[in-house]
């Protein structure tokens, strides 16, 4: 990776590492891909395993970490068997983020973290034109909520697989409505931010058992 690529590249690793942070035991990479966080999740102390759709994708993913083939709206996990989650860059690629949230939410332990680091949805999509470094113009469709394959980089990999914009409410109250308590939020990027990021914890209603 060079310029601009790395430049994000490492942006979404200290955005991780503030969102997440150190910690042990079990957490599950979403979405995981090739597992390219792997390695900084096991710097953290953490012990990462990852679910992705591709299986081509996993082949690389194993090299790094354990890692199966499975839907994050119906992940094979039982309940409180993880200590966290971390959604790097992924709420995007899925069909309904809010119904992933409410699926793997159970699946954490009482007071477990889930770590979302994802573009920004106020910033980024294909309502803002971000060819240029030095501004980002905002267009009409913030409020759109499909997946769409229009882009301002018509060669770049949105324009080829889409990706379903989110509004920054329906995110924070996705997360909030699958039992997550927001305890800290971390934007990143210059002149405007390109990345939000927030740290949960599995809240556990008092009666309702954990």
């Amino acid at each position: 990776m060079q310029g601009a690529a790395q430049a994000f590249t490492g942006r979404v690793s200290g955005a991780l590492v503030q969102v997440l942070g150190p910690g042990s035991g079990p957490v599950l990479d979403l979405a995981c891909g090739t597992g390219f966080y792997a390695p900084l999740l096991a710097r953290l102390g953490w012990a990462p395993l990852g679910v992705d759709l591709s299986r081509a994708q996993l082949r690389y993913a194993r090299a790094r970490m354990p890692a199966f083939v499975g839907d994050a709206a119906r992940p094979p996990l039982r309940p409180g068997t993880l200590a966290a989650v971390s959604a790097v860059m992924c709420h995007t690629d899925l069909d309904d983020y809010a119904a992933a949230l409410r699926a793997l939410a159970p699946a954490l332990r009482p007071g477990g973290v889930f770590a979302h680091v994802g573009v920004h949805p106020c910033y980024i999509g294909a309502f803002a034109d971000r060819s240029r470094p030095d501004q980002v113009l905002i267009g009409p469709g913030y409020w759109r909520r499909e997946r769409r394959f229009d882009a301002w980089t018509p060669h770049g990999v949105r324009a080829r697989v889409g990706a379903v914009h989110l509004p920054v409410g329906d995110l924070l109250n996705a997360l909030t409505a699958a039992g997550l308590g927001i305890e800290r939020v971390v934007e990143a990027g210059s002149p405007v931010p390109d990345i939000l990021a927030v740290r949960c914890r599995r809240l556990v209603t008092s009666g309702l058992g954990g």
